[in-house]
């Protein structure tokens, strides 16, 4: 089992700061995951080798697909295509919102998917609590992937569509 964490194409250094924790990483190997894979972007925060479980990271790829294919769990920014993505692979998802950014738009799409029970969202200072929940009680709703359902939902939901 693997936990697979991106955070898109900017930077996200509190994301791989907090999932990097020793608290974060004792709670997923004391959860039977034995790799905790990572996108770390621009970002200046580079995971340490621990004793607890593996940790490989990368910067880019021309593609994460796979590496969300592969996982079992993923956090994540809280970007549209990082959801999508996520969903379409039934992968749990914990979106992860980047509260430095001005006026997050990422923040409506994550509660909207959230109310609806495609993932769990939160900031870094709670990422720990929602992990706990996640990972010990919480169903997501499985995501039914019909061709333009999502850009539909999100171009409805942005106010682009009337």
């Amino acid at each position: 089992m693997s936990v697979f964490v991106t955070v898109g194409s900017t930077s996200f250094d509190d994301l791989i700061q907090t999932v990097s924790s020793p608290e974060v990483l004792q709670l997923l190997a004391s959860e039977g995951f034995k790799k905790v894979f990572l996108q770390i972007g621009k970002g200046n925060i580079i995971p340490e080798k621990n004793d607890v479980i593996e940790v490989e990271w990368f910067r880019y790829k021309d593609s994460i697909s796979q590496d969300i294919r592969d996982s079992s769990f993923v956090i994540g920014h809280a970007g549209a295509g990082t959801i999508l993505e996520s969903l379409i692979e039934h992968k749990p998802l914990v979106a992860v919102l980047n509260e430095k950014l001005m006026d997050n738009h990422q923040t409506e799409l994550a509660e909207q998917m959230a109310e609806e029970g495609y993932l769990a969202y939160c900031s870094c200072s709670n990422l720990l609590d929602t992990l706990k929940e996640c990972l010990h009680s919480k169903s997501f709703t499985q995501f039914i992937s019909e061709p333009n359902k999502f850009p539909a939902f999100l171009e409805d939901f942005m106010g682009f569509r009337r």
